[in-house]
């Protein structure tokens, strides 16, 4: 299927795309192109999409479909002497195809309105939805919509060591001869990083993100038949700097062809605040200039970092105050207690067949621990991100301002965190596993056998009996540790930061909880 606008706006910058027929007229706005697609993608025994499995959407009256998307994508840079204040038009109109995978309500009747795009996270070298599985229960009871988008080319690379029938046309080949790079290798040269592969440029992003945002919204496109009011954008960890870097200079000049924005607004979990290079030959703007920040109007943002995130991704640095401004709407979350990465996830995963057919990767391996502390950081955080993302809805689509929270405490000078007597950190967003605690939660672990994602799991050191008597009694410790935990749990439902459910799911599990 195909559909294109004449013109596209791009950071601000105007390009003529030609139509099918080899036309062009002129339009009173500039918009962005709406890229082709095909699908949805045969699932069959010998071929099925690389995604996330442990989740029954047919008893949610979901299904999961999966899409090829193609268009061209502009290589932006900041001008020629490297000052200029939006991004400039370094190589036009490369071309890309990606896919999208679909989790959509069966019944068109249920579906809420609401699309959130995904960019799947992209650093163990395979392409994986990361905040799909925490926030999934709030997504599928609502009747949204998740879109996932691939968005880097390194596990384009992967995706087609799993299937290469299925993924061979994927494409962000770099526009520039291999002469004309000033970065990264070809493969067989010693060092070779897809990461940073003369063969593909990860800058086809920005206008990918526009592009897909556009599709989502097309009558005619994969979402025909359901009415879409609202698009989501959303990223976790390196994705959450690519949303990061999308708000501040793509976002605001990504236009429907109503005149209306592509995206409604954007959440970046454990983003840190960051950004990153624009283009992969150049370095990523720092701190303190300010094209790394928001621009002064933009849609709604939220940023949810984790007590992991604070120091080992620099989003300390990156700090900025809440605004309620109609126009500027900001809001920063610190989850007090939680690793950079939620044990949770580790149920939910491509299958391990699949990820072993992705190449000889550093972290080729499925998701686990591998600290050498003896248990992972349980603190609960899909429950604190799931009332975020259901607060951020009613924020953009009702005004309903989403409460605000302290940041989690640091020293004075900014170089380590402040604890309490229990030797959990002080601030942030609380929840009950840290006012009333049971374990002493610490954010980082220590790798065992090179796995290299074990600090972003963290690690707890559960309590001894004698402590938790001390604590809650030896007359009937496990009533007052119950009663405790429901008023922490009733109390943050009550600010907002609890979905009721989740709540009832906290309060029910501590009555199973051994105490002493």
């Amino acid at each position: 299927m195909k559909k294109k606008a004449l013109l596209t706006l791009s950071a601000g910058i105007l390009t003529l795309s030609a139509m099918s027929v080899g036309s062009v007229c002129a339009q009173a706005e500039a918009f962005v192109t709406v890229p082709e697609f095909e699908g949805p993608i045969a699932i069959t025994e010998e071929s099925h999409p690389f995604t996330v499995g442990g989740t029954d959407l047919e008893a949610n009256g979901y299904v999961l479909e999966e899409y090829y998307v193609s268009g061209t994508s502009n290589v932006y840079d900041w001008g020629e002497d490297g000052n200029a204040e939006k991004p400039q038009i370094r190589t036009a109109d490369a071309p890309y195809t990606t896919r999208i995978v679909v989790r959509r309500p069966q019944d068109a009747e249920a579906f809420s309105g609401n699309v959130w795009v995904e960019l799947n996270n992209p650093s163990r070298g395979w392409d994986v939805e990361v905040q799909w599985p925490v926030v999934q229960d709030e997504v599928m009871s609502s009747g949204d919509i998740w879109v996932a988008m691939t968005a880097k080319p390194n596990v384009i690379a992967s995706l087609q060591r799993v299937d290469e029938a299925r993924y061979g046309k994927l494409s962000m080949a770099n526009p520039l001869s291999p002469e004309e790079q000033t970065v990264g290798l070809l493969p067989g040269e010693e060092g070779y990083d897809e990461n940073l592969s003369k063969l593909y440029e990860n800058g086809l992003v920005w206008d990918m993100i526009s592009q897909v945002g556009a599709l989502v919204r097309d009558e005619n496109g994969p979402l025909a038949g359901y009415d879409v009011d609202y698009v989501f954008g959303t990223g976790e960890s390196q994705t959450g700097f690519f949303i990061n870097t999308y708000a501040a200079n793509f976002a605001e000049d990504a236009f429907l062809e109503d005149g209306k924005k592509v995206y409604d607004g954007f959440v970046s979990a454990s983003g840190a605040g960051k950004v990153v290079a624009i283009n992969q030959a150049l370095a990523p703007l720092g701190v303190e200039d300010p094209r790394s920040g928001l621009p002064e109007v933009h849609v709604p943002f939220m940023r949810i970092d984790a007590q992991g995130d604070v120091f080992r991704l620099g989003s300390y640095e990156w700090r900025r105050e809440d605004c309620d401004d109609v126009d500027a709407g900001y809001r920063i979350y610190e989850i007090a207690g939680a690793p950079h990465g939620p044990s949770y996830i580790m149920g939910y995963q491509p299958l391990e067949e699949d990820i072993l057919k992705t190449g000889d990767l550093p972290s080729q391996v499925p998701y686990q621990y591998g600290g050498a502390e003896k248990k992972v950081n349980h603190i609960y955080r899909e429950y604190m991100e799931k009332a975020m993302y259901h607060n951020f809805k009613e924020w953009v689509i009702n005004g309903v301002l989403p409460p605000k929270a302290e940041l989690i405490e640091v020293t004075e000078d900014g170089s380590a965190f402040v604890y309490d007597e229990h030797g959990n950190v002080k601030g942030g967003v609380r929840c009950p596993a840290l006012d009333v605690p049971t374990a002493t939660y610490y954010e980082v672990a220590t790798a065992v056998d090179g796995e290299p994602y074990a600090w972003s799991f963290g690690y707890q050191e559960d309590f001894s009996t004698r402590k938790l008597q001390e604590l809650y009694g030896i007359i009937e410790p496990c009533q007052t540790y119950v009663k405790m935990v429901k008023e922490s749990a009733d109390k943050l439902t009550e600010e907002g930061f609890l979905l009721p459910e989740d709540a009832e799911a906290i309060v029910l599990q501590a009555k199973y909880t051994p105490i002493p």
